[in-house]
């Protein structure tokens, strides 16, 4: 017996949808070339917290940490608590990326953050190698453009342009054995 409430659904299998972002200062942000300059701005100031975290000395301590753990712990560094903090320091960075992405795709769905994106971020972060913060764009870069061209050059081969994925993952091997 319900009791008198009534059912609600909040379309939890096809996402919230109409997801846009606010208009700030007069600006509508859902135009494309506003929302470019937007996203450019924020991969700017991520890229630019990135390079000075990481020469600074909490990013010296990481990079020991993340070479060598016991080491840095008998050097009397917390490592658990730096841990902590990288994390957060990149889940902060990877929200602002959620947030440019919700409102790029004006929806949010269950299957944004399923396996094949994750695979997509690993393959673009060892394309554009680790080491060094601008990689990540080259990476990114890189798949951008096979993922644009790889359907055109698989018509020309006659294979289905579907599979464009098989060309990025022949790009990512040859990467990762040279």
């Amino acid at each position: 017996m319900s009791r008198g409430r009534t059912t609600r659904s909040f379309n939890g299998y096809s996402g919230f949808s109409l997801v846009v972002p606010p208009r700030l200062f007069g600006i509508d942000w859902r135009q494309p070339i506003p929302f470019y300059y937007l996203s450019l701005g924020c991969a700017a100031l991520a890229y630019a917290a990135v390079v000075y975290v990481s020469r600074a000395p909490f990013g010296l301590a990481l990079q020991g940490v993340r070479d060598n753990a016991r080491r840095m712990a008998a050097l009397g560094y917390n490592v658990v608590w730096h841990r902590i903090l990288a994390y957060s320091f990149a889940a902060v960075i990877a929200s602002f990326g959620g947030i440019l992405l919700v409102w790029q795709n004006a929806q949010i769905a269950p299957g944004t953050a399923g396996i094949p994106a994750v695979i997509d971020i690993l393959v673009i972060a060892v394309v554009g190698g680790m080491r060094h913060p601008i990689g990540q764009f080259i990476g990114a870069f890189i798949y951008v453009l096979l993922s644009s061209f790889a359907p055109d050059v698989l018509t020309t081969f006659g294979l289905a342009p579907d599979r464009f994925k098989l060309l990025v993952g022949l790009g990512f091997l040859a990467v990762v054995y040279f």
